[in-house]
């Protein structure tokens, strides 16, 4: 394998059609045995295991006893997630689907890399149907960071499929973007109402996308 194209999945691939904040306070009553409010707004961006230990920080819990419980609580998620949104549509962004088609008439190799617990990201997918393009991935029950999410793909790819070759992740995020600059590969961030333009250039996108339509843009930077 010579290409390779690692996708962020919430904004960027899929999003859901309501506000599922509630899940994640879900499961840190489930886990922490804790009440508390939680705004995923203000949160945008980071990995399950980040959006949680800010949570309960600052709610005053000490940083051990969160770490503690942090490999539970991720697998805690999918039952909460399916609770709060396991029935409501999940949609499918503008040109995901012909984007995946194209990087797989091309054979590149398409994985995840996404701070999102790994059966809440698969679930994802397969409500919309997107599930079946995708060979492996890094989740956000592997590594706390985007940049330990981001080299454990990369492991992954180099190790189980041999990939040595060149590399672009696609997110929506600045700091899946930082995460991609410091492991030397490509990113092509897509522009979002909490990140705009100017942030994801600034972070170090090769280039920012509205939508996924462009498929063009992802593609040259394989060549």
């Amino acid at each position: 394998m010579d290409k390779l194209v690692l996708f962020d999945i919430n904004n960027t691939l899929t999003k859901d059609t309501k506000d599922i904040s509630e899940y994640v306070q879900e499961s840190i009553r489930n886990i922490y045995g804790v009440l508390v409010d939680v705004d995923l707004s203000k949160y945008e961006g980071m990995t399950a295991q980040e959006t949680a230990e800010a949570v309960l920080l600052e709610n005053g819990m000490p940083r051990d006893e969160i770490e503690q419980k942090l490999v539970r609580y991720t697998e805690d998620l999918f039952y909460s997630y399916y609770n709060v949104a396991g029935h409501d549509r999940q949609l499918a962004l503008d040109g995901a689907r012909e984007l995946l088609d194209e990087l797989s008439r091309q054979g590149a190799l398409i994985g995840i890399a996404t701070g999102e617990a790994e059966r809440v990201a698969k679930f994802r997918l397969e409500k919309t149907g997107l599930g079946s393009y995708f060979k492996f991935g890094a989740f956000g029950n592997e590594a706390k960071s985007a940049e330990g999410i981001v080299a454990k793909a990369l492991e992954k790819a180099k190790s189980g499929f041999s990939f040595s070759g060149k590399a672009v992740l696609v997110s929506s995020y600045p700091n899946f973007v930082k995460a991609a600059k410091r492991a030397g590969i490509a990113s092509v961030a897509v522009e979002n109402s909490r990140f705009p333009e100017g942030v994801l250039s600034e972070a170090g996108a090769e280039k920012v996308v509205k939508n996924l339509k462009d498929k063009g843009t992802i593609t040259k930077l394989l060549v």
